[in-house]
């Protein structure tokens, strides 16, 4: 009866494994994507979007942490105005791979905390962000921001509070 499980086991074992789809995705932290996501990020700490108008595709879809979605020149303008926010920039962790799919799919996940000096509250904040970006023939096609965003409402609010 033990060789009869033994063996029943051992079936079930080897189907499971043979069953099962291997490598779904290729993930490289070090490829021209990955790289790409961060170079991304160090041009809006240095207030220079030529890059984002190169790499984002026109009809990119973003995603900053609502399900409404704004195109790329809406993004920029966005961008630009909470860049404005803050005196002092900084970035720790800055980390970031993409996942190369079997269907085709490729996708930069990237993640990095922010420390940011308000410009009209004076306060340093520390936030942390996830990113995705997917591509198609290297240009961003969606762009999803996770993130906390009081720190930027607060500067927001006191900058609109100081020009009464």
């Amino acid at each position: 009866m033990k060789k009869i499980l033994s063996i029943l086991f051992l079936s079930v074992m080897i189907y499971s494994c043979s069953n099962q789809q291997t490598g779904t995705a290729v993930v490289k932290d070090s490829d021209e994507l990955s790289l790409n996501a961060k170079s991304l990020l160090k041009a809006y700490f240095d207030n220079d979007f030529s890059l984002w108008e190169e790499l984002f595709s026109d009809d990119c879809k973003v995603f900053i942490i609502t399900d409404n979605a704004m195109d790329k020149k809406a993004t920029i303008e966005a961008l630009k105005q909470e860049r404005a926010l803050f005196n002092s920039l900084s970035v720790l962790d800055d980390y970031s791979h993409t996942n190369y799919f079997n269907n085709g799919d490729i996708w930069t996940n990237h993640w990095f905390i922010v420390n940011a000096t308000g410009k009209f509250t004076g306060e340093t904040n520390t936030v942390r962000v996830h990113t995705d970006l997917k591509w198609e023939n290297g240009k961003v096609v969606v762009f999803q921001v996770y993130r906390d965003p009081s720190v930027t409402i607060k500067e927001a609010t006191a900058m609109a509070e100081m020009s009464k």
